[in-house]
């Protein structure tokens, strides 16, 4: 069996091959630890995802752990649609999150119309992804064999 692998930084991803509208945002252990030193999550949440966090984006799924990464979840869903629309994701679904935000952002920060932003394949035109290939994957670490990491668990 080969070892399960899981990104070393923030990631979005879609939460099945059936399901890619709804993503998950993945947090690894050390940056959820920096998040309890800068007061943005409490301490209990590293008792409870001692290896990492997965976490709906949506929403609720944000405020329930206080999740804040400048951007709304409505928004990095909806510029991670695009960019997969336009083949700017690779075909694993990973996105590293610190990028995607940052396209997010960039939409958000070009609409000059009045009210929520609105994310439309010409304000993408306006922003360009992080690579010409669009948003990278995330570096993923080495991984560990599924026995052992379904143990922790």
């Amino acid at each position: 069996m080969s070892p399960i692998r899981t990104p070393r930084k923030r990631a979005y991803y879609p939460t099945s091959p059936n399901e890619k509208d709804r993503l998950l945002l993945w947090i690894p252990k050390d940056e959820l630890e920096g998040m309890v030193q800068e007061d943005l999550l409490p301490p209990s949440v590293l008792e409870d995802f001692p290896r990492g966090m997965e976490v709906e984006v949506s929403p609720a799924g944000f405020e329930e752990l206080g999740i804040d990464v400048g951007i709304s979840p409505e928004a990095i869903s909806a510029t991670y649609g695009l960019l997969a629309e336009t083949g700017k994701v690779s075909k694993s679904g990973l996105a590293d999150g610190a990028a995607l935000e940052g396209v997010a952002r960039g939409i958000a920060d070009t609409d000059d119309t009045p009210g929520p932003p609105r994310f439309t394949l010409e304000a993408l035109d306006r922003v360009s992804p992080p690579t010409d290939r669009g948003v990278p994957e995330p570096e993923m670490a080495d991984g560990e064999e599924a026995q052992t990491f379904l143990r922790r668990l």
